[in-house]
Formats: C-alpha cells, sequence, structure tokens
C-alpha cells in the first residue's frame, strides 16, 4: 500500500514513540502484511509510567552543578532563561503523558478509524489514480520526512556536543539525562510530523483523483466524483479531530521551541560579542546548531501548511469541473454542490483556538523571536552599565 521508503521512515517515527511510551497502543504487521492494532499489554503500561517517572526525576539534572558560578555567573538573563526553559520541559512532559493516559481511549479510536478509512478507500483512489502516480507522491513526502529526520538528528547532534562543552565533560550522568530528555522532544516532533504525514497523503491522492477523474468526464465519473468527494469529506473529520485531541500538546512542543530558539540565538549573541569565551570547533558546532533549529522550525510549519493546503485545494480543483460542456445541467448543480461543500470546509489547524498555524503565523513567529533576543540584549546591556557604575563607585 505504501511505497518501501516510506514505510521505514514511519517506522522510525514510530519506534521513537514507542520507546518513550508515547503511543496508546502498539501497531503490529499481521501475516497479510496488513497493519493492525494489538490490544495494549500491562507490561507496556508500566513501561510508559516508568519513563514518565523517570523524566520526572530527571528535573534536577537539567541544571548544570555550577549553574551560579559557571559562564552564567554574572548573567542573570542567561540564568532565567534556562529556568524558564526547564520549567516548559516539564510543562511538555506533563502535557504530552497525560494525553497518553488520559485520552488513551480516545488516541485508540482515532488510530482504528485511520486504519478503517484507509483500507476503505485505498481501492478506489488506487483504481482512479494507478500506482504510478501514487508511487511519485508517496516519494515525494518520504523526501520530506527525511530531510526532517536528518534536520532533527543534526540538531540534536549539536546539542550533545554544546551540552558537553558547557559541563567540560565532567558529570556524565547529567549529560546522559540531558540526551535522553533531547530525544524524547525528538521524538515527539517526528510523531507529529508522521501524523501530518499520512494525512497530507491522504489529501493528495484525493488530488490526484479528481485530476485524473477530469480527464474522463463520464456517466462513471460522476459517480467516482461522489465517492471522492465522500472521501475528502471523512478525511477532513478525521484531520479535525487528530488536531483537536493534539492540540494542547502541540502547544506546548511550540512553546518550548519557541523558547529554545531565542536561548540559542541569545547565547550566540553572547559568544559573538566575545562575553563568553569559545573555540573554532565551539563556533562552527553552534553556527550549525542555529541553523538546524530555524530549519526544523521552518519544515515543521511548511509540513502544517503544506497539509492544510493539500485538504484545501481540493475545491479548486473541483472549480475546474464546472466549464465542463459535456456535462448535464443535473451534474453540474450536483457538482455546485459538491464543491461548495468541500470549499466551506476547510482544514485549519490553530493552536488553542486562537492561532491558525500557517506562513503568516511562521513570520510572525520568527519576528517575535528576534524581538525577544533584541529585548533580552537592552537588559543584558542595562545590567552591565550597572556593574560598571558599581565598580567606578567602589573604586571612588
Amino acid at each position: 500500500m505504501l511505497h518501501n521508503k516510506l514505510v521505514q521512515l514511519l517506522n522510525i517515527s514510530y519506534y521513537h514513540m514507542l520507546i518513550y511510551g508515547l503511543m496508546p497502543t502498539t501497531l503490529r504487521n499481521s501475516k497479510n502484511s496488513r497493519l493492525r492494532i494489538c490490544k495494549v499489554s500491562y507490561v507496556y503500561l508500566i513501561y510508559s509510567f516508568c519513563i514518565t517517572l523517570c523524566l520526572f526525576l530527571q528535573f534536577r539534572y537539567m541544571f548544570p552543578p555550577d549553574f551560579f558560578e559557571g559562564y552564567m555567573k554574572n548573567n542573570i538573563i542567561l540564568q532565567w532563561n534556562m529556568i524558564v526553559n526547564a520549567g516548559l520541559r516539564v510543562l511538555v512532559i506533563i502535557s504530552c503523558y497525560s494525553l497518553v493516559w488520559l485520552r488513551r481511549q480516545r488516541l485508540v479510536r482515532l488510530y482504528l478509524e485511520f486504519l478503517l478509512y484507509w483500507r476503505m478507500h485505498w481501492r478506489i483512489l488506487r483504481r482512479i489514480v494507478g500506482d504510478k502516480a501514487l508511487d511519485n507522491m508517496q516519494l515525494q513526502l518520504a523526501n520530506i520526512f527525511l530531510r526532517q529526520i536528518y534536520v532533527n538528528y543534526t540538531m540534536l547532534c549539536c546539542s550533545i556536543v554544546i551540552q558537553y562543552k558547557l559541563l567540560g565533560g565532567k558529570n556524565i550522568l547529567q549529560m546522559f539525562m540531558k540526551t535522553f530528555q533531547m530525544l524524547m522532544l525528538t521524538a515527539i516532533r517526528l510523531g507529529f510530523s508522521s501524523l501530518l504525514l499520512l494525512l497530507t497523503h491522504q489529501f493528495e491522492s484525493v488530488q490526484l483523483a479528481l485530476l485524473a477523474i477530469r480527464q474522463r468526464v463520464g456517466s462513471r465519473s460522476l459517480e467516482d466524483l461522489r465517492r471522492i468527494a465522500n472521501i475528502h469529506t471523512k478525511w477532513l473529520q478525521l484531520a479535525r479531530n487528530a488536531f483537536g485531541i493534539y492540540d494542547l500538546n502541540m502547544a506546548t512542543v511550540f512553546v518550548i521551541m519557541f523558547a529554545v530558539n531565542v536561548n540559542i540565538l541569545y547565547h550566540a549573541v553572547q559568544y559573538g560579542q566575545n562575553t563568553n569565551k569559545s573555540d573554532l570547533c565551539g563556533i562552527i558546532i553552534g553556527d550549525v546548531l542555529i541553523v538546524t533549529n530555524l530549519w526544523n522550525t521552518a519544515l515543521v510549519m511548511n509540513l502544517i501548511e503544506h497539509t492544510s493546503n493539500s485538504c484545501n485545494n481540493a475545491g479548486q480543483i473541483l472549480r475546474q469541473f464546472t466549464d465542463d460542456r459535456r456535462l448535464s445541467p443535473d451534474s453540474q448543480i450536483e457538482l455546485e454542490l459538491l464543491m461548495n461543500r468541500i470549499r466551506n470546509n476547510k482544514l485549519v489547524f490553530r493552536i488553542c483556538g486562537c492561532v491558525d498555524m500557517d506562513r503568516a503565523a511562521f513570520l510572525s513567529y520568527m519576528s517575535s523571536v528576534l524581538n525577544k533576543v533584541i529585548i533580552l540584549m537592552q537588559f543584558d546591556l542595562n545590567h552591565k552599565q550597572q556593574l560598571t557604575l558599581q565598580h567606578l563607585n567602589h573604586k571612588t
């Protein structure tokens, strides 16, 4: 059903989530190569609880042992940034694992509906579109996801090296705990991206089916058109249900991404002004870390917009049918009704019912990050001036 490359990449995301106990249930391939949902065993539930407990116990390791004596000693901004980031990580842990534990039945029902719709609709889409077009589309989505995995792991490796340098290679246990937490955040990002990818796959399959029907308008094609419109409606409802379930969860993830970007850029400013010393290797790794963090944010935003557009563009494709003279007046009226139903039900990913995640939101996000860094720099300069005046007064 799916291209092998895409299946392998989705398996990477699945095992990330499984290892961190972020799955409400487990999945398994049956003998006929069909994916099915397994009954959750008590062993996995206990394992998930132990992972959650372990992450909470790691809170004390979020701060370096010389938190007030190291390179942050005379910089209250860096100290507060560290405290805020630690608090937000705890918030992410609470939101993610409370979702898995408190909404387990809703998540399992979502997975069941996903598999049910997939099996019901795949044969129709495959008959209309053809295997070659579907394979090409799946390869494009696999390349998008592969790029996201590369960026996330490059960012993770750079973060580990930077943390190792900041700790001076002394506290190996704390280094291990921080790596464990960063891997959890990577698993959450990849899990959300895989959900968006699968929804995009279905909406783009609907688009390909509409384009294929457009080339052969006839009595049977109108019947196929009704089926495709029905498929689109069901997947739209499923996407809205998924976004509603993961709403608060993803809100906390975007907040921690914002805080991390601000923290990294502010550290970059400190090292750029030679306030904090670093060698050439550290500067290169730090630059790569900045680029990959911003790149990862852009990839996530772009994937959200890609998913929304792949759903909402179906109405624009249906508009092309209305100009076809081979359609009877009754068929044109029915087509108009289908087009209005699809165009009036657009997919929008909205955080907490307030912020629409689109290209404009991404630009606002980046401007907010830069504004935050500039404000922190102003506080930093003011603090340095006060220290200088105190030093001069002390001399006099």
